[in-house]
């Protein structure tokens, strides 16, 4: 399978970094290589939301759960990273 190409867009600072993705790995486990890479602090709930592109007029949630391809994650798309908080 060839990589799927993507900016991830940093959830404080803004800033980015394009990154080659299986289309089969999980989002959370994305969020996992980032953290290892010191892009991303450790120890905060993270999620994405793919951002407009194309054919695609709205902002989609990610599921943690699911691969890049399950969540329709496409080549030169954009990830916004957020931190979750808990609803209280």
């Amino acid at each position: 399978m060839e990589n799927v190409n993507v900016k991830i867009i940093h959830p404080t600072n803004n800033s980015d970094i394009d990154i080659g993705l299986p289309p089969d790995i999980l989002l959370k486990d994305v969020f996992s290589q980032l953290i290892d890479a010191k892009f991303l602090s450790p120890g905060q709930p993270y999620t994405g939301v793919l951002k407009p592109s194309g054919e695609r007029k709205e902002s989609v949630t990610l599921d943690n759960d699911k691969t890049i391809d399950k969540n329709g994650v496409g080549n030169n798309d954009t990830v916004q990273t957020l931190i979750s908080t808990q609803a209280g």
